[in-house]
């Protein structure tokens, strides 16, 4: 059932995202059905020919999204959630989650440019020195306040230019779902503070007598695109007099 995997090494995308990848759409496609054991850590090993902290960081995310659960001594299984849920396709959007609740909201696009990534965005979107990227910058405010900016960056080989009417009126999910018709097959995120750079509380509108902590938020969306697959990378800047995160589960 697991035989028809190989690791592709012309691909960008770490190893680990490939398991990840292979294994979500085995998954989907009710290939690996709900309450099917995997096999143990050392035999997926074995199977897909990659390292135990491969297998074991690919698990790591499945486990996360709710496709698996994983138990000392019981063994891994597909879950129920991972049949019933679309919690991978459903990336959350701060916009549309606002908008649902019936807050103003406006945006206002700071940037869209090619540009030569840092080496850090290089590593972020795991593309080598002589790829492009589109950057765009935006800035979201709610009821006339300023709430946080986005500087988003997407591999230029696949994303050329993103029309400002979407860029202005939709979320960055609705613009590669129903603009781009890219899937989102993994999303990863990391939230902690940061002290603001001189241009981020300007636009931002931080006062002198306010905190001058932000959160910065860290999102990684890995896309299939015609059986092209790549990575998205954001930061986002939120205000810290002005936001506030809720983790439920």
């Amino acid at each position: 059932m697991l035989s028809d995997f190989s690791i592709d090494k012309s691909n960008r995308l770490p190893y680990y995202c490939q398991v990840y990848d292979y294994l979500f759409k085995k998954i989907k496609n009710g290939d690996l059905k709900e309450g099917f054991q995997l096999p143990n850590e050392l035999e997926l090993c074995d199977e897909f020919k990659v390292s135990r902290t491969t297998i074991r960081e690919a698990l790591r995310e499945l486990e996360l999204n709710g496709y698996i659960t994983r138990g000392r001594g019981r063994g891994t299984f597909i879950s129920k959630k991972s049949v019933e849920s679309s919690a991978l396709q459903k990336v959350s959007s701060i916009v549309d989650e606002l908008k649902e609740k019936g807050v103003k909201t406006e945006t206002s696009i700071l940037a869209q440019e090619i540009i030569e990534p840092a080496e850090r965005i290089q590593r972020k979107l795991n593309i080598d020195k002589n790829t492009k990227a589109l950057y765009i910058e935006r800035l979201m405010s709610a009821e006339n306040e300023p709430l946080y900016i986005t500087r988003a960056y997407f591999p230029y080989d696949v994303f050329k230019e993103i029309d400002k009417k979407y860029l202005v009126n939709l979320s960055f999910t609705k613009i590669l779902e129903e603009y781009f018709k890219v899937t989102i097959i993994h999303r990863k995120r990391v939230l902690q503070p940061d002290i603001p750079d001189k241009k981020t509380i300007e636009i931002l509108q931080i006062k002198k007598n306010e905190k001058k902590v932000v959160s910065y938020l860290q999102t990684f969306w890995t896309f299939d695109y015609n059986g092209k697959t790549g990575i998205i990378y954001f930061e986002e800047y939120f205000k810290s007099t002005n936001s506030k995160f809720v983790f439920e589960s």
